[in-house]
Parts: structure tokens; sequence; C-alpha cells
């Protein structure tokens, strides 16, 4: 049977809801990621959620909200790349280990690259080898903010990740400034959205993607939409 929405019974399945937001590194010389971050950090309060616990380059935020007659409690981490104190390699292993809601903003290189880190071919790499972990969560949500994620990066990611993960893509050129994306992503799943529900608003959210110097002009419509969602198996 062709599933409607994400799967909620894993995703919430232990009262427990986590995820992570990794702001990656801005280009040399540019500095959006800062006000990319501050701008995530007031939308995630404007849901309800409340900061509980902060270090240099990384806040925790914390809700408990009702599903099914059930108490979740959400705890989702905003971390600034740039700034992070840790080993960002580390943390980027644990996320896709422990997470439910794996969240990562960066610029796509136009398909050669994604700017986690100085170092993009630990990332790069990485995706080709791929990722298991004998405590990886068994189903989870990726959505890859980067420019044409779902044209560059939807193969090499489904083979990354595995067939568990459902992936949230960009389908255009888009602009790293917006994020509320991704905040109407995590309170329509508080709210057991389905899928159609979800990208709606998501869309609704970032609005008509600008038009780029190389889209084909039979692509350059008013209608046309940001957010994709590729299903898992």
């Amino acid at each position: 049977m062709i599933r409607t929405a994400p799967r909620y019974d894993m995703l919430f399945g232990e009262g427990i809801f986590n995820g992570t937001l990794l702001i990656g590194p801005d280009p040399p010389g540019a500095g959006f990621d800062y006000e990319v971050y501050m701008l995530a950090r007031r939308k995630l309060r404007d849901i309800g959620f409340g900061m509980t616990d902060s270090e240099r380059g990384m806040e925790e935020y914390r809700k408990t909200f009702g599903f099914n007659g059930s108490s979740i409690k959400a705890r989702i981490r905003l971390v600034l790349g740039r700034n992070y104190s840790g080993d960002l390699r580390e943390l980027w292993r644990d996320i896709l280990t422990d997470e439910d809601l794996i969240y990562l903003k960066t610029h796509a290189g136009y398909g050669s690259h994604l700017s986690l880190s100085n170092n993009v071919r630990y990332f790069t790499d990485t995706m080709k080898e791929g990722f298991d972990h004998p405590r990886r969560k068994q189903y989870r949500l990726f959505y890859l903010d980067c420019c044409k994620s779902e044209l560059y990066y939807k193969q090499a990611l489904r083979d990354y990740v595995g067939g568990d993960t459902d992936l949230i893509l960009h389908k255009w050129f888009c602009n790293y400034r917006i994020t509320g994306p991704v905040i109407v992503l995590i309170n329509e799943l508080m709210k057991g959205s389905d899928f159609e529900t979800i990208v709606s608003e998501m869309n609704d959210e970032y609005g008509i993607p600008h038009f780029d110097v190389d889209d084909k002009p039979e692509d350059m419509r008013l209608d046309r939409k940001m957010v994709t969602y590729s299903v898992s198996q």
C-alpha cells in the first residue's frame, strides 16, 4: 500500500521526537548563515519551542505536544556550523545515527560538493561509501535544503541513507536566506499531517522560486513549486 503520510508510529513511537537543524558554513566572504540561524531561532520560538541548553554554535529547544492521545517530547538542536565548538564531522555522524529529523542547509556547488565544512570531501566521500550503524534509526526524515537537491543529490542521498528515510528536497535554485519551510515541516509533523499537506504548507511558506540564468525557458513558470517529497520504501 502506498503511504500518504510519514510513519508517525515510528517517528514518535517512543514518545520522543529528536531533530537537528544544521546550518552549514557559507562560502568564503559570505555571511548569510548567521542571519539564517537567528531567523530559525525566532521561528522555533514562534511555534512554541523554548531554549533549554546552549553552547558555542549550538542551542537546544524543547516542547511537549499531544499526538493520538499521547504526550510527545520534542527536542530540536539548532547548529551554526561555522561557530560550533566541537568536532563538526563527529556531530554529523551522531546526527545520522540518532536523529528522527535531519535538516542540512548548505550550498550545492552545482552538484559538485556540499559545503558542510571546509573539508567538503568528508561529506561527499561518506555519501559514496554509504552510511550504516547498528544504532541508526529504523525510520527518519532527511531535508536537504540546497539548490536543486532533487536533481543533484536524490539518488546519491538515497544510496547514502538507505531506503528507510523519507527525503525532502528542492527542485530549483533556492534562496539560502529562506529558512521558514523547515519550521513549517516541524509544525506539520506535530499536527500529524499527510504528505500533501506538508508539502503544500512548506511551498506556501517558501513562495515562488526565483528564476536563475541556468533555468530553461519552459521552467520559468509562476506556478512552480520548490519543495518535493521522496517517500522511502
